[in-house]
């Protein structure tokens, strides 16, 4: 099942070479127009709400490998679960074997998004290297943590339609919540950095890793971060749960 779930993900990101090109190119385009920015900035500018010059260059760097580990993961499995509910298809993955959220991650993992990957890894690294410190276990886990989060946090907007709640009153505000990731956490007041580290943990996707490479984090946020994937994976599973048996009384 799951090889086969592989094949098709493959065949159906590959299938239209023309668009993986497009997708490349406007990854790149958004990376290092975003990068450069702040790379010019760095000229004149020495200090970014505590952060300095190269600490604020991995700052983005974090949230550009997140966002795209997402649109691999994460995107299309979304968006698909999204259509699926609106046209009845869920119907037939709610009947595989299996987590249905697992089957559609595998089923609608998007390829076009790899070709930028290694790009931003060596980004990344270039960057950890600017601020004289190393890549530890613990920073890898975190974006793998942030990953998750932010595709979590996208499943349970769409899981939400499963009440009969379009995504499209709830996506807008999800995603301008999200920018809020790519400026420093620094320059928010103290409750408010809380509230985007414990509640909408969008810091997740570039203060934390941040920290932890730097060695400026507390033990609190660590553990925070690990556990909130596998938190909002409950919730979401739990929301699932509860849609589907509404979805499916709908439907009979």
């Amino acid at each position: 099942m799951i090889k086969e779930s592989l094949i098709y993900a493959f065949k159906k990101s590959t299938a239209y070479r023309a668009n993986m090109i497009s997708w490349f190119l406007a990854d790149i385009a958004l990376y290092a127009s975003g990068f450069l920015s702040y790379f010019l900035l760095n000229k004149t500018v020495n200090n970014f709400g505590g952060y300095t010059s190269n600490e604020i260059l991995l700052y983005i760097s974090c949230f550009f490998l997140v966002n795209n580990l997402y649109a691999i993961f994460f995107a299309e499995t979304a968006s698909v679960f999204g259509e699926e509910i609106i046209s009845g298809f869920l119907d037939y993955d709610i009947l595989k074997p299996g987590s249905l959220i697992l089957n559609l991650v595998i089923k609608n993992i998007n390829f076009a998004p790899i070709l930028s990957t290694p790009l931003l890894v060596i980004l990344n690294l270039y960057c950890i290297k600017l601020v004289d410190t190393n890549v530890s276990v613990i920073y890898i886990i975190s974006i793998i943590s942030g990953m998750l989060t932010m595709g979590m946090i996208f499943l349970i907007v769409y899981s939400f339609m499963l009440f009969g709640i379009r995504s499209e009153a709830l996506s807008p505000i999800i995603l301008q919540l999200l920018t809020i990731g790519e400026k420093p956490d620094t320059v928010f007041p103290k409750m408010i950095k809380n509230f985007f580290i414990y509640l909408i943990p969008v810091f997740l996707f570039s203060a934390i890793p941040t920290k932890i490479a730097l060695n400026k984090i507390n033990n609190i946020e660590i553990i925070w971060s690990f556990l909130i994937p596998f938190l909002y994976a409950f919730i979401l599973k739990i929301i699932i749960n509860k849609g589907l048996k509404k979805y499916q009384s709908e439907g009979e």
